[in-house]
């Protein structure tokens, strides 16, 4: 009787158990951005439905920049939205800002679904993708030859009307130094276009002449590209005038930690 007993109170506390629900918490999900080119986040695989991120792991073949397009999956109830960041190799040092924040519901804005990430030749990053909602991202790999000097005494001579593209990758400490050599008395006008993700996300554009520094503006994303006079300024009477002949330096570097991408200078 004592065994049966025993059997019955065991019988009954399973049955109890069954009856509570189970709260099962999946691992991460992780894709090879390599081997895949476009990934799909599902609506029940989002970060919002299932509290857990996706990773997309890609590994450099040169340096360059990798640009990740958002777009809403046919017949998806709303226009995708949602947060990713670039992390290191170790998913543990963050490389741009921690939420930057997606929209595929203005598809003609690419400031809001299009983002650009400088990378290193072999290093591995992974981008953290919550979604609020189902997403599908693709992404392109662009090789970048960056020619411009690391230091100011080994600036790359930038010739008028040629237009040079720099890199700037994530996680790097990477100053671009320019020279423009003018023959006569003028004013510079500077073309700039800049791809650099967030809204903190920028790039420092410096002037000198020999060591002085003239002038600093903080660029940020550019759909179109822009224009930057250099030029003499007078105070006193708030009128510009033109450079003396000479030669003139460009400086090019992250303003902050979270900002990489790619730029493009040109002057007339």
């Amino acid at each position: 009787m004592r065994n049966k007993f025993q059997i019955y109170i065991v019988a009954a506390v399973f049955c109890i158990l069954c009856m509570v629900p189970k709260t099962v918490f999946a691992a991460d999900t992780e894709y090879d951005f390599n081997k895949k080119k476009t990934v799909s986040i599902t609506e029940k695989n989002c970060y919002a439905e299932s509290g857990n991120s996706t990773w997309l792991k890609y590994k450099a073949s040169a340096d360059g920049y990798i640009k990740v397009q958002i777009k809403t999956p046919e017949g998806a109830a709303a226009p995708s939205k949602g947060y990713l960041a670039l992390y290191s190799s170790t998913k543990r040092t963050i490389l741009s800002e921690k939420a930057i924040f997606y929209n595929a519901a203005n598809s003609g804005n690419p400031y809001w679904n299009r983002f650009i990430f400088g990378v290193k030749k072999g290093q591995t990053y992974y981008i953290r993708v919550r979604g609020e909602n189902a997403v599908n991202l693709s992404r392109k790999f662009t090789k970048v030859n960056d020619k411009s000097g690391s230091t100011q005494t080994k600036a790359l001579n930038l010739k008028q009307n040629k237009a040079k593209t720099g890199l700037i990758p994530a996680g790097t400490y990477n100053v671009d130094w320019y020279k423009i050599k003018l023959t006569k008395k003028q004013k510079i006008r500077l073309y700039y276009n800049a791809k650099v993700s967030g809204t903190s996300g920028s790039f420092k554009l410096s002037i000198y002449s020999g060591k002085k520094l003239q002038s600093v503006k903080n660029i940020y994303y550019t759909a179109a590209q822009r224009k930057i006079t250099i030029c003499r300024y007078h105070p006193s009477t708030r009128k510009t005038s033109a450079l003396e002949a000479g030669t003139y330096y460009i400086k090019v570097e992250r303003a902050n930690t979270t900002s990489s991408g790619y730029y493009k200078l040109k002057w007339t």
